[in-house]
């Protein structure tokens, strides 16, 4: 099971991402065999009777589906580590349940990781409406963008070798529900001398922060003690460093050129 790419997805509600996605990687003729590890983290929507039919499906193919299942939500930074601890993959992806992958998307982020020699590495998102034809963009980016390595990290989707994550070791948990815990892995990666990127290589769809978006309408309040936690640890703003304005920047301007076709 070791030749196994693993991939992580924490799921809470919203089923209909979840199925989306997960065929998505399933329909894909360009990969390797996939163990995957969702973990539903106290999902009360049918996502669960939903993980069970599908495992009873894939049990008659090459690739495992593995479910966790919590009784209630522990966050973002627990769901990963659960998963994480489960993998038995040379590589490892951490995915959000709301994106759509394409054809070759997982063994082109491979290509670009050991092309660039990068520990951690992500697909090119692109946001906003749903309303176009998926696969002739992602062909049509990737010719263009193929070499390029932006560093930045987008953890709607990111790849780790099994290297990098033994050395750099689980997500913090003293971040409640989610929020800075993908910017802390970051700078850890960054102590450790291990670089990380967005590539042009690979291109998928994110539909945006439909899972924190279900704590947001509950009215959860984790950010401030994210923030404040995060300051102590690090002795700095979150705003700065690895997220700062500038990054911010950089990310708006790329997809308002992917939106008039110039990437």
């Amino acid at each position: 099971m070791s030749l196994l790419a693993s991939l992580v997805i924490p799921v809470f509600n919203q089923v209909k991402f979840t199925q989306d996605c997960l065929e998505s990687i399933l329909r894909d003729s360009d990969r390797q065999p996939y163990e995957i590890i969702i973990v539903d983290n106290g999902s009360t929507d049918g996502t669960r009777q939903y993980l069970e039919t599908k495992s009873r499906e894939l049990d008659r193919s090459r690739d495992r589906l593995i479910t966790i299942c919590n009784e209630t939500n522990l966050g973002v930074a627990p769901a990963w580590n659960q998963g994480l601890k489960a993998a038995t993959g040379r590589t490892i992806g951490i995915l959000n349940n709301d994106i759509v992958v394409t054809r070759g998307w997982y063994r082109s982020l491979l290509w670009a990781m050991d092309y660039h020699r990068i520990g951690m590495i992500s697909p090119y998102a692109a946001g906003g409406p749903f309303d176009y034809d998926l696969e002739g963009r992602s062909r049509e980016f990737t010719r263009k963008n193929l070499g390029r390595l932006w560093p930045d990290y987008d953890f709607c989707a990111v790849v780790l070798t099994r290297k990098t994550y033994e050395r750099i070791g689980l997500f913090d948990e003293k971040y409640l529900v989610g929020g800075y815990e993908d910017q802390d892995y970051a700078l850890r990666l960054s102590e450790a001398g291990i670089r990380y990127g967005v590539t042009g290589a690979s291109f998928i769809h994110h539909f945006g922060s439909q899972t924190l978006g279900e704590f947001k309408k509950r009215g959860d309040q984790h950010a401030a003690h994210n923030r404040q936690y995060f300051m102590e640890k690090w002795k700095r703003d979150p705003s700065e460093g690895v997220a700062s304005v500038a990054t911010k920047l950089r990310r708006t301007w790329r997809n308002v050129k992917m939106k008039w076709g110039y990437m």
